[in-house]
């Protein structure tokens, strides 16, 4: 009889796996398996763990015993807000004394605002203290109305405020401290995390403007931007600045004021007397996604763009940033991108659809 011999890849990391173990992590990382080792990575979740069966069943065994096994990784759940201790506090901290403050080091700036790390009754704590001189009175009032609507958010997912404090002609906005900063820095101090925790980061800012949209009456929030996403300390993404947001009466209802940065605007700002809804945050959110991807790979949407052609370029020829070096993510997560910036908002899907979309991948 002649026998023949077949040689077969090795792969230590799959030799403990089976159906069940592989079932039980999260689509994001069985994608990352199947990235690694060049197998397709569109499909259902029990096409890829059938993909990476096949492919373990080429491979040759390995009697290693201690071989580590690849931890499975479960659906992050909705976590207890963790800066519980702010209910000790009246219900809403309206007035803080500056002088109940601990002002520490700079931790950055921002338009028209320095931001600082503090304290406050033995708590860490973020403050903005806004570089505008010459407040009216009715400048005050202006602000103090804003942030009593502002006040009143009250998601995981959204930086919670804590109040304003106010001495001479200085204005501070007190909230919680996150303690890794904007995302836009974020991209440029660490390295490229795993898929799995860029999608958590995806998912979690669309909760949070989700949250804002849904409200009655919903909050656009209308300067979306990698600057205005925080990660806190245990690494979750937060919404913050709401320096521009807008009450919007009702459902229907199109707002007609410019404002916010050009670079993640979206197209139906750009006009004299602008009219848009809460999908100009949908748009923004697809630049935010694009920028995770490619984490630092440049540095922000439009980057070499002036204003002028960006205007020309993105508004009326429909130029988008560019997805070719970030082929090897799941298409169906590229398409939910291109879904979001699409030019025409009514064609761009709500945040609570993009919410079920990226489900997909925690599950």
């Amino acid at each position: 009889m002649a026998f023949q011999t077949i040689t077969r890849h090795v792969d230590e990391l799959l030799e403990n796996e089976n159906w069940f173990t592989l079932n039980r992590m999260i689509k994001a990382d069985l994608i990352v398996l199947c990235q690694d080792r060049g197998l397709k990575t569109e499909g259902s979740k029990a096409t890829l763990i059938q993909s990476l069966m096949d492919w373990k069943l080429g491979a040759r065994p390995i009697p290693a015993p201690s071989t580590p096994q690849l931890e499975a990784q479960s659906v992050r759940q909705s976590s207890i807000y963790q800066s519980d201790y702010f209910d000790d506090l009246s219900d809403v901290v309206d007035e803080i004394s500056f002088d109940s403050l601990e002002i520490g080091k700079k931790l950055g700036s921002g338009g028209f605002k320095d931001c600082y790390a503090g304290s406050y009754l033995g708590q860490p704590v973020a403050v903005g203290e806004l570089r505008i001189t010459d407040f009216s009175a009715e400048d005050f009032v202006e602000i103090k109305h804003e942030i009593s609507v502002l006040k009143q958010l009250r998601h995981e997912n959204i930086v919670r405020f804590i109040g304003v404090s106010t001495n001479a002609r200085r204005l501070c906005i007190i909230t919680e401290l996150c303690e890794h900063g904007d995302l836009f820095d974020y991209f440029r101090r660490t390295r490229r995390p795993g898929f799995a925790q860029m999608t958590m980061y995806m998912h979690d800012i669309a909760l949070g403007v989700a949250y804002l949209h849904t409200r009655r009456p919903s909050v656009i929030h209308r300067d979306l931007k990698s600057m205005n996403i925080l990660i806190s300390g245990d690494n979750r993404a937060k919404i913050n600045d709401f320096g521009l947001a807008r009450i919007r009466p009702r459902a229907n209802t199109m707002i007609h004021t410019q404002c916010g940065t050009p670079n993640w605007q979206a197209p139906e700002f750009w006009t004299v007397n602008p009219s848009y809804t809460e999908k100009v945050d949908v748009y923004a959110c697809g630049l935010i996604y694009w920028e995770i991807l490619q984490w630092g790979a440049e540095p922000f949407p439009y980057s070499d763009f002036t204003e002028h052609q960006l205007y020309i370029q993105v508004r009326d020829r429909n130029y988008r940033p560019s997805l070719a070096k970030l082929k090897r993510y799941p298409q169906t997560l590229l398409s939910l991108i291109q879904d979001m910036w699409a030019q025409d908002p009514a064609q761009r899907p709500s945040m609570s659809q993009v919410v079920e979309r990226l489900l997909e991948y925690l599950c």
